[in-house]
């Protein structure tokens, strides 16, 4: 099973230029790469951060750019978002019935759990009792060996990045209390740092990708410096107990060799 995921589109108004980069443009070339190399994919998951005012106006773009992606998909909010924005532009998006932006998509692989962890206002994440209880009776339901992947916006976890860690999901604890208690999380995925990222937390793996959006520096120990690195989407592979995944640099086109004459070919 192949699932894509996109995080961290921070998609404005039109033509506007942020920090080098037009994200419409290239929100375009990102959903143009995907249709032409990974129209087999089973879903492609927006992990947040859609627009970068949570306007009506962004989410109607959005909407419109997606028109054109070929794969299936869902949207959660980041903390740019405005979930009730995000829910008027796509009513067909799946909510939890309690006015959060939370669903399930169950697969031949396992159930993959969308989490919303928007707490408006704040640019960190939560997610409340609520929140959590739905979560755990999602997690019962796919019990007896039956894996889950879980995608949400916001770190679970502290990744040692001085001015971003504050900015996590808050009492992180919780959630992995949840996940662990029910044994059946084979991984997490989320965005939120626009860094590339992997590891693992109470035991479970984890992985975050940078986006489309500018990259913040590693060495963020003072002042919040970004730089214009290549935006990137992941392809992620699912294969039983194998997990496999691929950053994909989509804008960048190096020169290619044979391998059988060592002539170049581009």
């Amino acid at each position: 099973m192949k699932i894509i995921q996109v995080t961290d589109v921070h998609l404005g108004r039109l033509r506007e230029i942020r920090y080098g980069a037009n994200l419409n443009e290239r929100l375009d070339h990102c959903i143009d790469h995907i249709n032409q190399r990974h129209g087999d994919a089973t879903l492609c998951v927006f992990t947040g951060d859609l627009t970068d005012d949570g306007e009506a106006e962004s989410y109607a773009d959005l909407k419109a750019a997606l028109s054109r992606l070929t794969v299936p998909y869902r949207l959660l909010p980041g903390n740019h978002d405005r979930r009730a924005n995000l829910i008027a532009a796509f009513p067909e998006n799946a909510t939890d019935g309690n006015g959060f932006v939370q669903s399930v998509f169950d697969t031949p692989e396992g159930r993959l759990i969308f989490l919303d962890s928007l707490a408006e206002g704040r640019v960190t994440g939560e997610l409340c009792d609520e929140r959590l209880g739905w979560l755990g009776a999602r997690l019962a339901e796919a019990a007896a060996g039956k894996a889950a992947y879980i995608f949400l916006h916001h770190p679970p976890v502290e990744l040692g990045l001085t001015l971003l860690d504050p900015l996590g999901l808050e009492q992180p604890q919780r959630l992995i209390d949840v996940l662990t208690r029910h044994g059946n999380v084979r991984y997490i995925f989320f965005g939120h740092v626009h860094r590339d990222i992997a590891g693992t937390v109470a035991g479970i793996p984890f992985s975050v990708q940078r986006g489309l959006h500018a990259r913040f520096m590693l060495d963020v120990v003072g002042d919040e410096m970004v730089e214009q690195a290549p935006p990137a989407y992941s392809i992620i592979l699912i294969d039983g107990a194998r997990v496999v995944i691929h950053s994909c640099d989509f804008l960048e086109q190096w020169p290619l060799w044979s391998p059988a004459t060592g002539e170049r070919v581009r």
